[in-house]
């Protein structure tokens, strides 16, 4: 049980190192391209991790685990981080929050059809939950319609959505065979192979000596919070909680964006963001309760198949 609430305590840090990153960050993005900034992090991320690891743990992995971990970064790291900033850049952000909300109902999606059946109050606390993502962003901000191409950006994103969920999906039986630290170092060692072919060149492009402090803070930001300590973070929770619990903190993250907004940039709080927390926070509940009692269920069972 207190694994249990380290781990969501480990979440809930993540969500506020993630809405953090739309104040902090966004001195970095005029000087370097979203797609740069994809490879820097997994360059990042596989040079800390690979060292710590190597440190520290030193496990090895079977060679048919080596398969599945490539398809988890093909997902988790390079399709869904590709998809998500080219769909960014097509469409509106209020868009891009809305459809990044779905990931949950893709996971819901996964289990129905892997399993062939529906839990229905794990669907209900991610309905209720999507409609507080939906609530906070549209009633603060309003409908934006200014836009490059908002349909093929929507569908970018939200299939990075849906390949994110795909990697939620795949990964937890690998972490619980495996230290997160081994997972995380074979994660981006593989997502830099896939990006560098790419996107390599541009590094060569980007003009470093016209970075101010403030870029150099947000770029510090970005590869040590954004990237190394979220990804930790999100590693270890996935290893004690179930993938659809998980991923329903991602409904705190406009929450919380919007509360360092009211604290640190003046912006006035309202209704809607109250409803918006209330709703949030009970669909969370309903996911983590309906996970609690399956796995007391699973547990009864067991028990009865042992006497018997």
């Amino acid at each position: 049980m207190k694994k249990e609430y380290l781990a969501h305590f480990f979440l809930i840090l993540e969500s506020l190192l993630y809405a953090g990153s739309y104040t902090v960050a966004n001195d970095a993005s005029n000087y370097i391209s979203p797609f740069e900034l994809t490879l820097l992090r997994a360059i990042f991320a596989a040079f800390i991790f690979g060292i710590v690891h190597f440190i520290s743990v030193r496990e090895k992995v079977d060679k048919r685990d080596l398969f599945l971990l490539a398809a988890c970064s093909l997902f988790g790291i390079t399709i869904s981080n590709i998809l998500f900033f080219g769909g960014l850049a097509l469409t509106t952000p209020i868009n891009a929050s809305l459809l990044t909300l779905t990931s949950p109902l893709f996971l819901i999606l996964f289990a129905i059809i892997a399993r062939g059946e529906i839990e229905i109050g794990k669907l209900a606390g991610v309905l209720v939950a999507s409609l507080g993502g939906v609530f906070l962003i549209w009633g603060d901000t309003g409908l934006a319609t200014d836009a490059e191409n908002p349909v093929l950006g929507n569908i970018m994103v939200g299939a990075s959505a849906g390949s994110y969920a795909i990697y939620l999906t795949l990964i937890r039986p690998l972490l619980l065979k495996y230290h997160p630290l081994t997972i995380l170092r074979w994660l981006f060692t593989f997502g830099m192979l896939y990006l560098f072919p790419i996107w390599g060149w541009g590094l060569s492009q980007i003009e470093w000596s016209e970075f101010n402090t403030d870029v150099w803070i947000a770029l510090g930001f970005i590869l040590i919070c954004i990237t190394f300590i979220t990804f930790l973070l999100n590693t270890f929770a996935l290893k004690v909680l179930d993938a659809s619990i998980v991923s329903t903190y991602i409904y705190t993250t406009p929450l919380f964006t919007a509360l360092i907004g009211i604290l640190l940039e003046g912006n006035s709080s309202s209704m809607s963001l109250l409803i918006a927390g209330v709703l949030i926070l009970f669909g969370g509940y309903m996911v983590s309760q309906t996970n609690e009692t399956t796995e007391e269920e699973e547990e009864e069972d067991l028990v009865v198949e042992s006497i018997v």
